[in-house]
């Protein structure tokens, strides 16, 4: 076997995995954990947020996308460099593996920018803090009554209680979000 055949099984191993592998996610097949966030049994991710450290924003260089880059960039590189006659055997399989290994990387990092796109969408009472809004029913004394306030993008209606438990506030006033704790805790503005 010469290494121009060699050059040319990769490629082709490479190509047909790639072909695979999008047959397979077109089909609905192939939304493996291999690919995905690591989670080990042991550690709790409370709210769904990826970031630095947490194991859905880890790099993996060597996942499934990853080796087929690799596969298919080195071995069709590898083959046009020798095949062409345009360097010898040496540099041609050292360009060849630095553009597989580029090719490699930069997959890792698309799917490593992609992981800290994710986000749950859940909108939490603390969230409202600081917003404004208005009383949806009326919030009499000592009692709550529910507010609509912009949380994260999106109208909610919320329970709230007047931050003076005596203070009355009706239907339609405008209010402002001041803390947080079972319930919006709420200001006439």
């Amino acid at each position: 076997m010469t290494l121009l055949h060699f050059y040319l099984g990769c490629a082709v191993l490479g190509g047909a995995l790639l072909v695979l592998r999008t047959l397979m996610l077109l089909a609905g097949f192939g939304g493996d954990a291999t690919d995905g966030p690591d989670f080990d049994p042991g550690t709790e991710v409370s709210d769904g947020d990826v970031s630095e450290g947490t194991p859905g924003a880890d790099f993996r260089l060597f996942s499934m996308h990853g080796i087929t880059s690799f596969l298919l960039l080195f071995g069709l590189s590898g083959y046009l460099l020798t095949f062409r006659e345009l360097c010898g055997p040496l540099p041609a399989a050292a360009i060849s593996l630095a553009l597989g290994f580029a090719a490699m990387w930069s997959i890792a990092k698309i799917f490593q920018a992609s992981r800290r796109l994710q986000t749950d969408g859940t909108v939490r009472l603390a969230d409202a803090v600081g917003q404004n809004g208005t009383v949806y029913l009326a919030i009499r004394p000592g009692a709550a009554g529910k507010v609509q306030v912009t949380a994260r993008g999106q109208l909610k209606v919320f329970d709230a209680r007047a931050r003076d438990p005596a203070a009355e506030i009706p239907t339609g006033a405008p209010i402002a979000v001041v803390a947080a704790e079972d319930v919006l805790v709420v200001e006439k503005r």
